[in-house]
């Protein structure tokens, strides 16, 4: 493996570094145990795929457009579409497109076509703020004291008395010290 560096002499800012020739890159991508040569593999698979379907359907360019084969399950071959509407044109083609993909011999056993919707992608939604503390005033956390207090069930009593907690504990005050 040889490594060269070449600088462009005119700017002197772009560096192209040759690690592998072409040849040995692509034998090492094409190696049965190398994941990433197997997924270009199913890239470049799909793509001839697509490519088929494009031939197939010569006058129907915007439908091509917004559909576009995803996948082979057995003897279906799973098309997305955009919207619904694209789903609902493309599924008006699909006996022509059975017969006239039969011929191309990586899709000569299908026997169905399964158009569905493309999931619409919701960015990552920025990470909300937690919640600011509620602040209540000492008259209303002296109330919830007394009204817990003559409380009988123990959750709701327990409940309002650490209500009242948090306001006594923002002001230094301690529920025990307060009026009853």
């Amino acid at each position: 493996m040889e490594a060269s560096l070449n600088l462009d002499e005119k700017s002197n800012c772009y560096a192209t570094i040759d690690l592998m020739t072409h040849s040995n890159l692509t034998a090492y991508l094409h190696t049965e145990n190398n994941t990433l040569g197997q997924l270009l593999l199913k890239l470049n698979q799909l793509k001839q795929w697509n490519n088929w379907l494009h031939n197939c359907l010569p006058a129907e360019k915007l439908l091509t457009e917004h559909c576009q084969i995803v996948g082979l399950d057995k003897t279906s071959l799973i098309v997305i579409a955009d919207n619904p509407h694209w789903v609902t044109r493309f599924r008006f083609f699909i006996p022509d497109l059975l017969v006239k993909l039969r011929y191309y011999p990586d899709l000569q056993a299908i026997r169905a076509i399964c158009c569905k919707v493309k999931p619409p992608y919701y960015p990552v939604a920025a990470r909300r703020q937690t919640r600011q503390r509620l602040i209540i005033s000492p008259n209303t956390a002296d109330i919830l004291q007394k009204t817990a207090i003559k409380i009988q069930n123990e959750k709701l009593k327990h409940v309002l008395q650490r209500m009242a907690t948090y306001c006594h504990a923002s002001e230094g005050k301690h529920p025990e010290n307060s009026e009853k």
